[in-house]
């Protein structure tokens, strides 16, 4: 029997669409699109497609630009390298805000940054997880020059109310960076209208290809980013591109599926969980949350014992790590696990986990009471 993969925030399987699509992209488009025998020709059509549907997909201006990476953490990279050298530099603005929440990619480039003298510091977040308009505000010095956070929190599924601290920043003249890996395709926007600099992505996490990533720009701020990646003059991953095209447009197909059935599914399967096992805490529960997340205490049994069992019995959760901040120093215990749909997430499957989760989370609490006794 096929397993049941519930670790979408991380990254989500491309689609046998997608993969069918860029096979004949893979043998077409190998080329350098540097070269000058190809100007003007067939790839140059297929990327201002791609880049055309990515654009719709944000809800991007014309004018605002778009800057292809290889991943969501290389677009993160350009955007700390741009604010330092354009921003930073010139006005003397070097504190830099962030959550205890944030990712890898965000907290590690705030720290590479510090032996430039640039100084990271945390707000605050509210009990639901949250960074509010007061506590942004409290946080903020003269010396703020940037604001990066994630839209919602991977493992948690907690939405910051982005319109609120980008409305702050930019009554403060603060830059406002925000990655939007998770809410993509989940959330309705537009980048044109909001108050925000920088939008980064991980196109994997949107069920596109691996070595995809990008930003946005809002138009009228300087951008320098932090390799030749996806720059004039800079050789392309041409089948990447054109396969974040195809990902976007099954996103933009899927939005409802995911904003009402996911949600329902995300649901059934928590409340399955806490009928059978009623001492379970669902995390986050009254806080704004993504519709495929979800994060479950369960008291007395650790998170690595539990999630082992389940990947034996062919269910995959997370407890973060690696990139992703660890779950427990967001809720404060090791007995979490988040669990993540993605728009290809069946009821059968749900069904299957319900039943897997419930045996597997009984017979590891009775383990750990052997062993303390």
């Amino acid at each position: 029997m096929e397993s049941i993969y519930l670790d979408n925030g991380t990254i989500a399987r491309p689609s046998s669409h997608l993969i069918n699509q860029m096979q004949p992209i893979l043998k077409r488009h190998w080329q350098s699109v540097c070269a000058p025998y190809l100007k003007g020709k067939e790839p140059f059509v297929s990327i201002e497609r791609s880049i055309g549907d990515l654009r719709a997909f944000v809800g991007a201006h014309p004018r605002d630009t778009f800057h292809f990476t290889s991943s969501g953490s290389a677009a993160i990279a350009a955007v700390y390298q741009s604010v330092y050298i354009d921003h930073i530099v010139e006005s003397g603005k070097n504190h830099i805000l962030t959550t205890a929440a944030e990712e890898a990619p965000i907290h590690l480039l705030g720290k590479h940054y510090e032996k430039l003298g640039v100084v990271q510091k945390t707000i605050q977040l509210s009990e639901n997880g949250q960074v509010t308009r007061e506590a942004l505000e409290a946080a903020i010095s003269p010396k703020t020059g940037l604001v990066s956070i994630s839209w919602a929190n991977s493992l948690t599924g907690v939405i910051h109310p982005i319109w609120e601290l980008a409305e702050m920043c930019r009554e403060k003249g603060i830059l406002f960076h925000v990655d939007a890996s998770q809410v993509l395709g989940k959330l309705y926007f537009k980048f044109e209208e909001l108050p925000l600099d920088f939008l980064t992505f991980d196109g994997p996490v949107l069920h596109g290809p691996k070595g995809s990533g990008g930003v946005f720009i809002r138009r009228g701020i300087d951008f320098t980013p932090a390799s030749l990646e996806g720059m004039e003059g800079a050789d392309l991953n041409t089948p990447a591109l054109i396969g974040l095209g195809i990902a976007t447009e099954e996103m933009s197909e899927a939005f409802d599926h995911l904003s009402l059935e996911t949600a329902r599914l995300r649901d059934k399967l928590e409340e399955g969980i806490k009928l059978a096992i009623p001492e379970v805490k669902l995390l986050y529960k009254e806080a704004e949350r993504l519709p495929n997340v979800s994060a479950i205490l369960f008291p007395g049994v650790h998170h690595e014992l539990l999630a082992f069992h389940l990947r034996e019995a062919g269910v995959f959760a997370s407890f973060g790590g690696g990139q992703k901040q660890k779950l427990e120093y967001l809720v404060s215990d090791p007995c979490a696990l988040s669990f993540s749909l993605s728009r290809e997430t069946t009821e059968e499957e749900i069904d299957r986990a319900l039943g897997i989760i419930i045996d597997s989370a009984q017979r590891c609490k009775t383990f750990s009471k052997e062993v303390v006794l």
